[in-house]
């Protein structure tokens, strides 16, 4: 009860906090305006409820700033404030509108703009002319949509626009640079280093021999220095100078970039510090800033027979003092870190014993005799030496007490830990803080002890709890924390640490899509551990292969986790590994966790059967598989008995221990047994798979189309979706087609049409299943689908064979009408392609059908004879004339036929040729001519009577009995067991 008591009112703190820090924003369309004076200008701070893009124009005496959002601002509290540069501020846009606002200044006076997350910044610098009278009292808009409260002078207070307890001197504009002009010499563009930590750091910033050094007084501090702006490709990468007692950089400034160094500075660039504590910036710029170094004061030593005084730079806040090896002169460098970038030394200064480097941040002493001593005071950094430094005394100065820095000693660490501590940004094991029995007590007691704190110090005591949550497996608490903490300190959130540890809480709480942008932040992938997350929150978000490309091939620091996340993690990382085929690593992860296996929930111990199931599986142990599936199918656990009874399933099945029907029995089973995520998904996916191997592929399509729908924008659904395809191109492409009805393969493509590739695979799809129609008599159905085809699929030449199939099925239809507008169709297309005989050869024969089946026979039989003796033509010609009742031109066309066959008297007919000689003596016959009925019977007599067609022969050849023969129904019932014409459309039933 007092966990969750507890868990309840931190969740409150953390909301409250953050509804706090946010200023109490109610409305997506409020925007807030604050403003105030500081040393050389005077700044205005427009916030939104989220980032909006602007844009700054200057005209005269005033500024033009433009939203791309509507919204409303509230100006009298900004307008009463009567500030040094800035003039009035009116609202120039209508309510509906993107908002504008007018922002007057004085004549001559310059200006900046920048953006801080959902700040815009604009300062206004000294050195215009004043305000006018006039402008100062025009404060009121004069188009407004702004609220008409006002507030009083007396109650506006000046916010700070970048956190709780310090205004920074005003950083050139880097990130969004609108007014660029006004701020860069001869081109130049400034640059920025930051960084950024989850704990409290010193910092000390100085230049020496053409570099810029960078140090750090925690020795744990893991993330660089990060360099941004318009030429940060072209500078070198910074170098890491070994240290014990802190952490120190340096990079190398080109001259030709920076120019050469003069004092304090470089001759083209200025450098200077801002912020401290959790995030600092180092700005290099063409421009010059108003700032004031501390300066020196000389002190007496208080010894008795000193020759000399001691030097006091009175800095305050100065944290440490640290030393390193100037790897290039080889001589020890000291440096004074500072919690804050207002305290600094600036310009070199030398003396007889020390000299002092030129410092932005905090200062560096090289010395130049061993017994200088340089040490923290509580008035600052003082520097002394037995008997007094040689310097002149100024003024009478009380003694002061000093104290020695402790130092730390110099680790030495071999390359491999070296190496193993460079790859980390995670300290775990410290933070846990005595893991989840301690977790209680120790939130209480930072949260007590946060009452009183501000600022920096407040925000890292944020940081620390968030890291406890982290390291007790808490991600929702750690995330709300973290939050905070953005709020109470912007800019915070762009440090490496800061990403990090989002990314692990992120992917703690299962909010794996957001944590995959943080852990794949290019400012955290010089970490290896951050592979483990990474994989771990691709796994959570299905994208197994992915994740199993980031995996680190080495474990160590993963076995270093406490417990409460190790495990989790090991568990996800296995699963990564067997699901690429990576026994090894899952063997290894696995065995790592069989000792701890007492210690976790049911849940996890679940998880490490199954897994340790599958590996069995893989390692061909199909007995140990059994049994541990077996186990679990016999358990309480839903999940891992839906899982289990799944893989079980599929092994038997496998394995022949069961039959297909037994399989989908099962799987029809698990269906009902777990709802909700991949393994629903995964269910169906098997079950459909199953269907289709039994040849059932309606119902194993539909069972694919089900899983897909369960999960459509996983990556599980791409991966059924390419299976169903290839599954639908197989069998339309393929003699598989025959093995399924024709009834089911219509069935299976109206269900399913959408799996049909695009382009002439398609087409082929749609041709081959018109065939398969065709073979069972479904002409309606299969003229359909070509004539969509050739509506809208195929194009230009393409249609060509597609109409002329269309044509021939139709009249196989008895459809003749439909036959001649494919046709024509055709028939435009060759005309376009400039001719093709053989496809115009079927167009023909085709037409001529077409035609005598619409009466149309003399048309017929012309187009006929223009194909001259094509022995096609001539067997069309007979058939179409037969039926028309021309006898002589059917004769005419027998003749033809007979031509071609070269019959000799010396050998015997085929049964082509006597069907020929019978059909042509027959057309005779009907139409009168006989005069060429004696002499068929005189030329194929003999050849006739050695053929079964030899009484028929006889019956129509013979010369006195004519009349008998004279009507067509009499010979037709002689012969009708003659039929060499029906076969004309016959051979269009199979694909030409």
């Amino acid at each position: 009860m007092r966990t969750l008591s507890y868990r309840l009112f931190l969740l409150v703190f953390a909301t409250v906090s953050l509804l706090v820090g946010m200023g109490g924003v109610a409305y997506a369309d409020m925007a807030k305006i604050r403003g105030g004076d500081h040393e050389g200008y005077s700044r205005l701070v427009i916030e939104w409820p989220s980032r909006v893009d602007y844009n700054v124009e200057q005209s005269g005496q005033s500024l033009t700033l433009s939203f791309q959002q509507s919204g409303e601002i509230d100006v009298a509290a900004v307008n009463a404030q009567g500030l040094r540069n800035i003039g009035a501020v009116n609202v120039l846009s209508a309510p509906a509108q993107p908002l504008t606002l007018q922002i007057n200044k004085g004549a001559g006076a310059k200006f900046r703009d920048f953006r801080i997350g959902k700040r815009i910044v604009i300062d206004v610098y000294d050195g215009g002319e004043n305000i006018s009278a006039a402008a100062r009292q025009a404060r009121e808009p004069r188009t407004s949509n702004a609220k008409t409260n006002k507030t009083k002078t007396s109650d506006v207070k000046e916010t700070s626009d970048i956190g709780e307890g310090a205004v920074p001197p005003p950083s050139d504009s880097v990130l969004n640079a609108g007014n660029q002009q006004d701020l860069t010499l001869d081109g130049l563009q400034p640059h920025v280093i930051t960084i950024s930590s989850t704990n409290n750091v010193g910092l000390g910033v100085f230049q020496r021999a053409g570099y810029l050094w960078v140090v750090m007084d925690d020795p744990q501090m893991r993330v660089r220095p990060v360099v941004s702006g318009p030429q940060k490709d072209k500078l070198p990468a910074f170098e890491e100078v070994q240290m014990g007692s802190g952490k120190a950089y340096r990079l190398e400034m080109p001259e030709e970039m920076f120019g050469k160094m003069t004092g304090a500075d470089i001759d083209k660039y200025k450098i200077y510090g801002e912020g401290g504590g959790l995030l600092w910036r180092i700005i290099l710029t063409p421009n010059p800033r108003r700032t004031k170094a501390v300066k020196p004061e000389i002190k007496e030593t208080g010894v008795a027979g000193a020759q000399g005084n001691d030097l006091l730079w009175p800095l305050q806040n100065v944290r440490r003092v640290v030393s390193v090896i100037d790897p290039l002169v080889g001589d020890e460098i000291q440096i004074a870190t500072v919690e804050d970038s207002s305290q600094y030394a600036g310009a070199p200064r030398y003396f007889v014993e020390l000299d002092t480097l030129p410092s932005a941040i905090g200062m560096a002493v090289v010395t130049k005799a061993d017994d200088v001593r340089i040490a923290r005071s509580p008035e600052g950094v003082v520097m002394t030496r037995p008997g007094g430094l040689a310097v002149s005394p100024k003024g009478d100065f009380a003694a002061l007490a000093l104290k020695d820095d402790v130092q730390q000693e110099e680790e030495v660490l071999s390359e491999e830990e070296k190496q193993k501590r460079l790859s980390r940004i995670f300290d775990f094991t410290r933070w846990e803080m005595g893991g989840v029995k301690a977790l209680e007590e120790n939130r209480r007691v930072i949260m007590v002890g946060m009452g009183p704190k501000k600022g920096h110090q407040k925000v890292e005591d944020l940081i620390t709890l968030a890291k406890l949550n982290v390291a007790n497996n808490r991600g929702p608490e750690a995330l709300g924390l973290l939050r905070v903490a953005m709020v109470e300190l912007p800019g915070i959130e762009e440090g490496a640490e800061y990403i990090a540890l989002r990314g692990a809480a992120g992917a703690l709480s299962g909010q794996a899509d957001l944590a995959i942008e943080d852990l794949a932040a290019p400012s955290i992938q010089q970490y290896d551990e951050v592979g483990y997350w990474k994989a771990y929150a691709l796994a959570q978000l299905e994208d197994w292969q992915q994740a199993d490309q980031v995996m680190p091939t080495d474990y160590d620091l993963l076995f270093e986790y406490p417990r409460q996340i190790r495990d989790p993690l090991a568990l996800t990382l296995a699963e990564v590994a067997l699901r690429a085929a990576k026994v090894d690593v899952a063997q290894m992860l696995l065995l790592s966790l069989k000792d701890d296996l007492k210690n976790m929930g049911e849940g996890q111990q679940n998880s490490w059967k199954y897994l340790s199931g599958e590996l069995a599986r893989q390692m061909k142990k199909d007995d140990d598989a059994f049994a541990l599936w077996k186990e679990l199918v016999e358990g309480d656990d839903d999940y891992y008995r839906a899982k289990a009874g799944l893989s079980l399933t599929r092994l038997q099945l496998d394995r022949q221990k069961i039959t297909p029907e037994k399989a989908i029995d099962r799987l029809e089973g698990l269906r009902y047994a777990w709802r909700g995520d991949e393994l629903e998904t995964l269910i169906n996916f098997r079950l459909g798979q199953v269907y289709l191997q039994n040849g059932d592929y309606l119902k194993g399509l539909s069972t694919l189309r089900n899983a897909i729908a369960l999960s459509p924008n996983s990556i599980m659904s791409q991966e059924v979706t390419d299976y169903m395809t290839d599954i639908f191109r197989d069998l339309f492409s393929t003699d598989k087609l025959k093995e399924v009805s024709a009834l089911d393969a219509v069935s299976i493509y109206d269900e399913f049409k959408e799996l049909t590739p695009v382009g002439k695979e398609g087409d082929v799809f749609v041709q081959q299943l018109a065939e398969r129609l065709v073979d069972v008599d479904l002409l309606g159905r299969a003229a359909n689908l070509l004539d969509h085809q050739l509506t809208h699929r195929v194009k230009d030449a393409d249609k060509i064979p597609v109409a002329i199939r269309l044509a021939a099925i139709r009249l196989l239809d008895d459809k003749p009408e439909g036959a001649l507008r494919s046709l024509d169709i055709a028939q435009s297309e060759v005309r376009k392609m400039g001719g093709d005989d053989a496809r115009q050869r079927e167009i023909d024969l085709l037409k001529a059908r077409a035609f005598s089946k619409t009466n149309q026979v003399d048309r017929a039989i012309e187009m006929l004879e223009k194909r001259g003796g094509d022995p096609d033509a001539m067997r069309l010609k007979a058939d179409i004339a037969w039926g028309a009742n021309k006898w002589a031109d059917a004769a005419a066309a027998f003749q033809d036929l007979l031509a071609d066959e070269n019959i000799s008297p010396t050998r015997p007919l085929n049964e082509y040729q006597a069907n020929l000689i019978l059909n042509r003596a027959v057309s005779l016959n009907l139409s009168g001519n006989r005069l060429a009925i004696t002499n068929m019977r005189e030329r194929y007599g003999d050849l006739m009577m050695q053929t079964e067609k030899a009484r028929l022969f006889d019956l129509v050849t013979r010369p006195r009995q004519l009349g008998l023969l004279g009507n067509r129904e009499s010979i037709s019932s002689l012969i009708s067991e003659v039929d060499m014409f029906g076969d004309f459309l016959e051979n269009y039933r199979k694909m030409q």
